[in-house]
């Protein structure tokens, strides 16, 4: 009788679980994540002046910081995807980018609300126009940076991400 018994939805759930903190997903998070962000930043540090145009075209930042502002952005986007690909600080990587995706969220949402029609700016000058729809995408990718920040284990990186406290505290041997 058992054989013909539906699973519990319980069962679902643990399934779905373990799928969102596995080690093969997070691996492919982290690389996809740190890939996007290498790809987008290198025309951003190839023509700062054709960044900083599109952030001031948001009109969100004064226009005496907007240079600084978009290279600072642009670098950040590079040295966090090279990071996260590596596996160096993935995390911190993990939590600049997810940093960055709110910011970007919340420039696009106040763009929008006030009617302006920019560019977007994330692959450099001459991408598509800002967009709800680009709202949707960028917080997908911040749940993916969000899963990658909670669930990373260190699985193929150069450094752990784990304290060096966190094993001596699980350590039998003093």
């Amino acid at each position: 009788m058992d054989a013909c018994r539906l699973p519990d939805r319980r069962d679902g759930a643990q399934v779905i679980g373990r799928l969102l903190t596995g080690r093969g997903l997070n691996l492919v998070l982290r690389l996809f994540l740190g890939g996007l962000f290498v790809y987008a930043a290198f025309s951003k540090v190839a023509d700062p002046t054709g960044f900083a145009m599109s952030v001031r075209g948001y009109k969100i930042v004064p226009f005496a910081l907007s240079n600084l502002f978009a290279l600072s952005v642009s670098w950040t986007e590079l040295l966090a995807g090279v990071m996260l690909i590596i596996g160096l600080w993935t995390r911190k990587a993990a939590g600049a980018i997810a940093i960055l995706l709110a910011m970007f969220i919340a420039a696009i949402v106040m763009v929008l609300v006030r009617g302006m029609v920019v560019d977007c700016g994330c692959f450099g000058e001459g991408g598509s126009s800002a967009s709800w729809l680009l709202i949707v995408r960028n917080f997908a990718l911040l749940t993916a940076a969000i899963l990658v920040m909670r669930y990373n284990d260190g699985f193929a990186s150069v450094h752990s991400g784990r304290r060096a406290g966190r094993e001596r505290r699980f350590s039998s041997t003093s």
